[in-house]
């Protein structure tokens, strides 16, 4: 068994949020799908993302709300899972002035393969900004979040 936390993954400023790819465990290396932490501060959203990847968002810690381009906007409090199929635009909010907002996105490719490095990278398929993820890459890559 192995334990891998948010507080202790060294995260990064990608997508107006902070990200920590679970590429820094060697032992997620193996698994068949790449994830990310995404910290989004108190009053904060990660920026738009469109990505190839589905995403899994689980709420971690704080309350997000999802916004989905033509979809409306979803609140997800702790325990919450949000699935994101692939290309769907999206945003998350936090919306607490004073608590983070602490989300890992799990993504993956429609046909079960891992995102490609383009994908992981942030680089949106269709040329938006990619998020946090989630979050984080894809979002919550942010989405993937």
């Amino acid at each position: 068994m192995r334990s891998l936390d948010c507080g202790s993954a060294v995260l990064t400023a990608e997508y107006g949020i902070r990200i920590g790819r679970w590429t820094q465990y060697p032992e997620a290396a193996k698994l068949p799908f790449d994830a990310m932490w995404c910290v989004v501060g108190p009053g904060s959203s990660s920026v738009r993302d469109c990505h190839p990847e589905v995403e899994l968002a689980v709420v971690v810690t704080g309350r997000a709300e999802f916004e989905v381009e033509g979809a409306g906007t979803t609140a997800a409090p702790t325990g919450t899972a949000v699935l994101l199929d692939p290309q769907e635009r999206h945003v998350i909010h936090n919306r607490s002035q004073t608590d983070p907002l602490t989300v890992l996105s799990i993504y993956w490719l429609p046909d079960g393969d891992t995102a490609d490095e383009g994908a992981a990278d942030g680089n949106a398929a269709d040329g938006d900004t990619a998020t946090g993820t989630a979050a984080t890459g894809t979002a919550a890559d942010g989405g993937r979040s």
